[in-house]
């Protein structure tokens, strides 16, 4: 006991606490740093069994580290809460405890060890952890809300095969598709779409645009026709080319597609002008009896047209990306898909797609790949897919995918 009252005291300028054991485990030396963090006395802790100083769910993990230490005469890492403090609590330490030899024959006759206390860092950690698990919870129940916005079970029409692909890179995407039918069922509406930006921001924005699209597309709004019509048309000067517009902007489908595309990008541009947040999107129109398809394509990677196994054509944009400002214009394209024909659209991540190497999946790869399968939707999706995953690898995904087929029968 005089030894231990006369010796702690040199062990202050350690900085860190530092306590020793016998071999029975009992308590013969630590510093002041020891016992600020015990909140205790020297009178307290000497001579008391280690095992009163610790956790005691931790005392047979210590007892076993203990005897290793006494095996091999080596020092050990340890991480334990290592004193009992006036209000009941631990104080979580780190630090090597290590065999005390004796001078004379070498053996083990006790243990010492030097603590540094990470109370506080541990408190941080499990506080990331659980923060860091809440907003996984969070992520998990936005992207079950996400999906719900997919449609799983796709439009089914006689003559037509239809697939979508979906992956997104992160737990939520900016990405989406969509599959309905418009017109009291005459046509067949479907969307290909890519929001700026990734994560939780781009999802919210998906949300917003698939639900204005879907709703404006079902609505049968006269003044959005009209403005459709009359835009810079001087009525005494009706040229062959301005009919031929207006026959087209009347065939059934067309309000409906302009309506959508128009008036969702007059919402976000009004209202949520501020969050720069716009969308690149392709919005065909199917006529599914003849093939013919009417579409606008708002800054989209433009879709392939695949006929006799060739590529046959490529749907340029007919307008800029919805929600970048207020009153743009959106003109109708019109193609027609014959019996054999396969269209194919794609989001930008399919191309950009980077291998081990960064390099890219490149669109002249896409391109040459896309005649391979154009035989039905189901196998240029998987195709192209299979691919990906092999062009990809080990690589993180740094973008969604979504892949779309159609297909006359």
């Amino acid at each position: 006991m005089t030894e231990f009252l006369s010796s702690y005291g040199i062990l202050n300028t350690l900085g860190s606490a530092y306590f020793e054991v016998d071999i029975k485990g009992i308590m013969v030396h630590c510093n002041q740093v020891f016992l600020d963090n015990a909140e205790s006395t020297i009178e307290h802790i000497a001579g008391k069994h280690y095992r009163h100083l610790v956790d005691p769910k931790q005392v047979v993990d210590i007892y076993s580290a203990f005897n290793t230490i006494y095996k091999t005469h080596e020092n050990r890492r340890m991480l334990f809460n290592f004193v009992r403090h006036k209000t009941g609590g631990f104080r979580t330490a780190e630090g090597v405890v290590g065999p005390v030899l004796s001078p004379t024959n070498g053996e083990v006759i006790g243990f010492r060890g030097i603590l540094f206390d990470v109370t506080e860092r541990i408190r941080e950690e499990m506080d990331l952890l659980s923060a860091k698990q809440s907003a996984e919870r969070e992520l998990a129940i936005g992207r079950k809300i996400q999906f719900s916005f997919l449609p799983t079970d796709l439009t089914k029409v006689d003559g037509w095969d239809l697939d979508v692909r979906f992956h997104s890179a992160r737990e939520v995407a900016g990405d989406f598709y969509d599959v309905f039918p418009i017109s009291n069922g005459k046509r067949l509406a479907f969307i290909v779409a890519d929001v700026c930006d990734k994560g939780v921001g781009a999802a919210m924005y998906m949300a917003i645009f698939r639900t204005l699209l879907r709703a404006f597309a079902n609505i049968n709004t006269a003044t959005q026709l009209t403005m459709a019509l009359t835009a810079e048309v001087d009525p005494l000067k009706e040229t062959e080319s301005m009919i031929f517009r207006k026959e087209k902007i009347l065939a059934v489908g067309a309000q409906p597609l302009l309506n959508a595309v128009q008036m969702t990008n007059q919402y976000i541009a009004t209202n949520h002008g501020s969050s720069n947040m716009f969308v690149t999107l392709f919005f065909g129109v199917l006529n599914p009896a003849d093939g013919k398809l009417l579409y606008i394509n708002a800054g989209h990677e433009p879709p392939i047209v695949v006929s006799g196994g060739k590529i046959a054509k490529r749907l340029e944009p007919t307008g800029p990306a919805v929600g970048l400002m207020e009153n743009l214009k959106f003109e109708i394209g019109e193609t027609e898909l014959a019996h054999g024909d396969l269209l194919f659209a794609y989001t930008d991540g399919i191309i950009d797609a980077r291998d081990m190497n960064n390099k890219s999946f490149t669109e002249e790869h896409l391109l040459e790949e896309i005649a391979k399968k154009a035989d039905s939707p189901e196998n240029i999706v998987k195709h192209i897919m299979a691919l990906l995953h092999d062009h990809i690898s080990e690589q993180d995904q740094f973008d969604d995918l979504t892949l779309l087929g159609l297909y006359r029968k």
